[in-house]
């Protein structure tokens, strides 16, 4: 007879090499990367949204600026036109030079900066007027589009920018006739630097301009000057100053001298200029960039110290889950090895019990030690299958037990169980079995004789206070507690009982009951 066994359950097949795990640890570092990344979003956004609302108060304070630079300058040029108007008109009836000069004198002396009269006459050459006071002039403007544009039929003109740096300056003229025919024309010539005393108010910051330019490109004046008189015409900058009355934009870079700035004009009516004042977007940032630099200065740290923090708590839980890990797999290898152990203790039971029927014993005998050993083997095969080491739920392993012993009887012998799902120690499993195997084989062969068929209900529940109780109850034939045994069945069950500290009953009447009442789970 050979014996068969079934393969260990530590014999596994190595499975692929699994991936690793999201553990705690890496929540934590993912977490405070989400947050330190979340921060420089939020502060990202935020730069971006002071950027734009910088460059818009910017935009808005050149805006202003331009229009004073637009008010001062108009009533600086209209005082001028004024008083060569008055000049014109003297002229025109026949008042001598030196007259007209002195008047123009008294008419201009209200403004922040006296401008010197220059009479030509309608060749352009310069007419003396006698006067001390009177500003050195060129001798002749023949050739100056301004005063090309008075002899063409142009009653006022104002010229660009004429020399260069602290002398920059640039005129005004009235156009002179008598009698309906051109007579020549006064000039009035003004320093470029008049317009640092608009923009003084406005303190626009270093690298800042204020200019008036006229509607052709030509710069009439400028502050700080140029170096040498500059025609916007055809550049982006005279057509950004084209679209509309007054506004703003933002340049890339100044035709003048490539800086980039924050640029508002304002075209001044009748006179045919546009005031520009343009703010330094550098200067302007500079309040911007100093509080990034702060915030990022204060910023930093805090989210170092965030990561840091948050490396050093994931090493402290990847160690601790390390550890469980450990104890999780040295748990899983005691298991494997109870399992290992209880399996083997059932192998070993089935091959002794294979061995034994190979014995020339009394059949009989053989059966009765074959069931016995089956109780015992059923227990470890319960055990190592379920996985639980320390309980035992008897219902399945009872059921089992109980079909092994159903299987030899007679088969009008019917078996009712009524068992509960009860949790016993694993070390009362064994001897229960054993105690139902020994009390079933004896209802099957004792109870009913001569093939009489009958039925056999067996009960497990829980009886309070911690009890369970095992009662097996036949209506067979019955039979005398007090009469002496033939085997050794109820010493079996006697040990069994006193191993488990229960009680054992029986009862004799229209059939027998057996009952067991032990301590539970």
């Amino acid at each position: 007879m050979s014996v068969i066994t079934q393969a260990s359950p530590l014999s596994r097949p190595q499975g692929k090499r699994q991936r690793r795990r999201w553990e705690a640890a890496d929540t934590v570092v993912a977490s405070s990367v989400v947050l330190v990344a979340g921060i420089v979003a939020v502060f990202v956004f935020l730069c971006f949204q002071g950027y734009d609302t910088t460059i818009e108060q910017t935009r808005s304070r050149a805006e202003r600026a331009a229009g004073v630079i637009a008010e001062g300058s108009r009533w600086v040029v209209s005082a001028t036109l004024a008083a060569l108007q008055g000049a014109a008109t003297q002229l025109a009836d026949g008042v001598a030079p030196q007259t007209v000069q002195a008047g123009f004198e008294r008419a201009a002396a209200s403004l922040p900066v006296a401008p010197g009269l220059h009479i030509y006459s309608t060749s352009g050459d310069l007419i003396p007027a006698g006067s001390a006071a009177q500003e050195p002039a060129a001798p002749t403007v023949s050739g100056a589009d301004y005063f090309e544009a008075i002899r063409s039929g142009r009653i006022v003109s104002i010229g660009y920018q004429e020399g260069a740096g602290e002398s920059a300056s640039f005129s005004v003229a009235q156009r002179v006739e008598r009698n309906g025919s051109f007579a020549g024309a006064v000039v009035a010539t003004l320093p470029a630097s008049i317009l640092s005393q608009f923009a003084l108010s406005q303190d626009l910051g270093p690298g800042s301009t204020v200019s008036v330019i006229r509607a052709d490109g030509w710069i009439i004046a400028r502050e700080p000057p140029l170096a040498k008189p500059l025609n916007l015409a055809g550049t982006a900058a005279m057509d950004s100053l084209a679209v509309g009355q007054a506004g703003s934009y933002v340049s890339p870079g100044s035709p003048a001298d490539g800086v980039a700035r924050v640029v508002g004009f304002r075209h001044v009516d009748g006179l045919g200029y546009i005031a520009v004042a343009s703010i330094s977007r550098a200067t302007a940032l500079a309040g911007l960039w100093y509080s990034i630099w702060v915030v990022s200065l204060l910023l930093a740290p805090v989210a170092l110290a965030l990561l840091i923090g948050s490396l050093l708590t994931a090493r402290v839980l990847r160690r601790a889950q390390a550890s469980s890990r450990s104890l999780a797999e040295a748990l899983d290898r005691n298991e494997q090895l109870f399992r290992e152990i209880h399996h083997r203790v059932k192998n070993n039971l089935q091959s002794v019990n294979a061995l034994l029927q190979m014995h020339a014993i009394p059949r009989e005998v053989r059966a009765e030690l074959g069931r016995r050993i089956f109780a015992m083997s059923a227990v470890h095969e319960h055990i190592y299958r379920s996985g639980d080491f320390s309980d035992v739920r008897v219902k399945d392993y009872l059921h089992t037990l109980i079909a092994k012993v159903r299987a030899g009887a007679n088969p009008d012998i019917e078996v009712v169980e009524e068992i509960e799902d009860v949790v016993v120690d694993k070390d009362a499993a064994g001897p229960l079995g054993l105690i139902l195997n020994e009390v079933l084989s004896n209802c099957f062969k004792h109870a009913f004789p001569v093939g009489r068929a009958g039925t056999v209900k067996v009960s497990l529940a829980r009886a309070g206070d911690g009890l369970v109780r095992l009662s097996v109850e036949d209506n067979g034939v019955g039979f005398d507690p007090a009469a002496p045994g033939t085997g050794i069945g109820r010493k079996l069950v006697a040990g069994f009982a006193q191993q488990l500290g229960g009680e054992v009953s029986t009862v004799s009447a229209s059939g027998s009951t057996f009952t067991l009442v032990f301590p539970g789970k």
